[in-house]
């Protein structure tokens, strides 16, 4: 039985102060009913249960009302009564007055019998039990695992969708009597559920429910795995790489992955190749220079994917294929399993390699031929004017095409304002020389006076 309800929930979980102990009373009772039911006169037992209950309840004799409730319901339990079981455990907590005490140590001795019956029995008792824990604050904590119960039946049974459907509508981030540690575990479940019937919507919204400081905890490092493994296939559901990157930098950076090489080797690896897949900005360009001085160490046991990230982070051209194509083209990325759509993120690799050939010459050219820098990247016209109109939506690069020449100018176009300081910049400098050039002509005659000066004198 429960020494104690839930501490946290304060008076919502306490009963009113007893004014009569029945304690002995309630002994003297229990340990008589158990011959009388060996004599065969359960039903005589229990009247007499239920007669002492109610004066217990009464008194409010909290300890006292939660043995004889328990006791009742134990003798038809072993008694195999199931109809009569089901009966007084709804009866029960309806009684007027009835104390909580009782109700949550019934739920919890009826939840310990769940394991040892079968299926269509136990899912009979969980149904009976959520109807009475149903809307009680106190035994809330109860009812979220027996509704994780009833969903682990529903998904054996292959019904994934209802078993979601039972497990997202528990909120029990508000639980305050729950366990952080269960409580965490819980939202995963609710997670893979929703990710198994392809919600993702509510996936962001569930994920939210988890602190991301709780997951730095150390006893955490096997949530904060899982928590992120969940997150990249809902981040690569949404195409957004960069976030898919971050989630891979947080699993290599948990100890217990540290730890071990082959698995950082893998979120390593991983991190590295969706930040090169993510488009260009200002953070991708900070993630990438940071990947590479702060884990140098580790990125030089595994080159392959060093000399990758250094492809994106100096000014050259990279030719297609690449060098070690094959050794990439072998990693878990670009493979259907785990994650589907491994084709796709080897031609936005290409797409990557591309767009940065493009970048470099924007940086060294500020004309150039179509055709040049058609065999520059290795692409046809067509492809190339794309992939450069891509680039310039989205701001990427500053450029425009001239398809009747033939050609392609680099750099943004100034407007009237940048004119006019571009101007303003060029007199003010032209200025500052002729004012130098002023004053070195002054000094120059005013050394060749005092020259003139000491020869007259001679």
């Amino acid at each position: 039985m429960a020494d104690t309800l839930n501490p946290l929930l304060g008076s919502l979980a306490k009963d009113p102060k007893a004014t009569d102990d029945y304690s002995k009373e309630a002994e003297e009772l229990i340990a008589r009913v158990d011959t009388m039911v060996t004599a065969g006169r359960l039903e005589e037992a229990v009247e007499q249960l239920l007669g002492l209950e109610k004066k217990t309840r009464m008194a409010s004799d909290g300890i006292s009302t939660a043995k004889l409730v328990c006791k009742i319901c134990s003798l038809y339990f072993n008694a195999k009564e199931w109809a009569k079981l089901k009966e007084h455990i709804i009866m029960l907590p309806k009684k007027r007055g009835q104390l909580k005490r009782s109700t949550t140590d019934m739920v919890h001795l009826a939840m310990g019998w769940l394991d040892g019956l079968d299926k269509e029995k136990k899912l009979d008792l969980i149904n009976t039990l959520n109807e009475v824990t149903e809307g009680k604050i106190f035994v809330e904590v109860e009812k979220a695992r027996l509704t994780q119960m009833l969903a682990t039946i529903k998904e054996e049974e292959g019904k994934v969708e209802e078993a979601a459907n039972l497990m997202q509508e528990v909120q029990v981030e508000s639980f305050g009597a729950m366990e952080r540690r269960e409580k965490t575990e819980y939202i995963l479940n609710q997670m893979r559920l929703v990710l198994a019937k392809k919600d993702y919507v509510r996936t962001q919204i569930i994920s939210k429910k988890i602190n991301p400081k709780l997951l730095d905890a150390e006893d955490f490092q096997d949530i904060k795995i899982q928590y992120n493994q969940y997150m990249i296939r809902y981040w690569l559901h949404e195409k957004s790489f960069l976030d898919v990157a971050k989630c891979y930098l947080a699993i290599f950076n948990t100890e217990t992955v540290k730890s071990d090489e082959a698995k950082w080797k893998d979120a390593l690896t991983a991190h590295a190749i969706y930040l090169v897949l993510a488009p260009y900005d200002n953070e991708h360009d900070d993630m990438l220079n940071r990947l590479e001085t702060l884990e140098s160490k580790k990125l030089d046991k595994v080159p392959v994917f060093k000399n990758l990230v250094r492809i994106f982070l100096k000014k050259e051209i990279v030719a297609w294929p690449l060098k070690d194509e094959a050794v990439i083209k072998s990693h878990p990325v670009f493979q259907e399993s785990p994650h589907e759509g491994a084709s796709e993120r080897w031609e936005l690799l290409r797409k990557r390699v591309v767009q940065h050939n493009i970048k470099v010459i924007s940086e060294y050219y500020d004309q150039i031929h179509t055709k040049r820098l058609c065999e520059l990247i290795g692409m046809n016209d067509k492809e190339t004017e794309a992939e450069l109109s891509e680039l310039v939506c989205s701001k990427f690069v500053h450029a425009r095409i001239d398809r009747p020449a033939g050609t392609i100018k680099f750099g943004k176009k100034q407007t009237y304002i940048d004119r006019l300081n571009s101007w303003s910049d060029n007199i003010t400098k032209m200025l500052d020389l002729v004012e130098n050039t002023s004053h070195l002509i002054q000094k120059e005659q005013m050394v060749h006076a005092a020259r003139a000066k000491l020869k007259s004198k001679k």
